[in-house]
């Protein structure tokens, strides 16, 4: 079941710094003049699209990592627009592969997950059209844990997303190697500092 909740190696960003170089006050002034005169007039939200109940049955297959921030930390931006050009590799590494992996969900809510040919079992106690959140249950190391996703349809697909601070949560709880790996580490530091990750996969039919 630590298979299910890898997907929280997605959160680790890498955070990149830079220097620049010294500059008269005026020219500074004259830098932020021109800055803010030229940005751009904010684009209104995009709003989001949930998937009716129906579109979700049968099986759905693994695409893509994704994340997502809607915070208004630059920094928390930086380190995710990094980590998302880095989630080929980091899926790669992790053993998904796009077309192969795939997820079954029946219409009384079971979910059959398989990935690399092995197979674990979760089920959606209640899905809202309108929010696009579901409630999944399942069981690790003969305790049932909860965990809330919201299903968001896009670009012919559906992204399922996760709450980065509750997977890392569960993970820290349910992995065993989980304070050795220094990967998580790091990755929890992001989360914890930066409230509003979440990570997930693109799912389609």
């Amino acid at each position: 079941m630590k298979r299910f909740l890898y997907t929280a190696l997605l959160c680790a960003a890498l955070l990149g710094t830079h220097s620049s170089q010294a500059q008269s006050l005026d020219d500074l002034m004259k830098g932020l003049t021109s800055l803010f005169s030229s940005e751009p007039a904010a684009k209104e939200p995009v709003a989001e699209v949930h998937p009716a109940t129906t579109e979700l049955l049968g099986r759905l297959r693994y695409d893509a990592l994704t994340i997502d921030y809607k915070g208004d930390s630059t920094l928390a931006s930086l380190a995710v627009a990094t980590l998302e050009s880095q989630l080929p590799l980091i899926a790669e590494k992790a053993g998904f592969v796009a077309g192969r992996d795939y997820m079954e969900v029946a219409d009384d809510g079971t979910m059959h997950i398989v990935r690399d040919g092995k197979r674990a079992t979760a089920y959606c106690s209640s899905y809202d059209e309108q929010t696009g959140r579901a409630s999944i249950m399942m069981q690790v190391d003969e305790q049932t844990i909860r965990i809330v996703a919201t299903v968001i349809k896009a670009d012919g697909g559906y992204r399922v997303l996760f709450d980065a601070t509750e997977l890392f949560a569960l993970m820290a709880k349910h992995y065993s190697k989980f304070e050795e790996n220094t990967t998580l580490q790091m990755a929890k530091g992001v989360i914890d500092a930066y409230p509003g990750i979440c990570v997930g996969a693109v799912l389609r039919k």
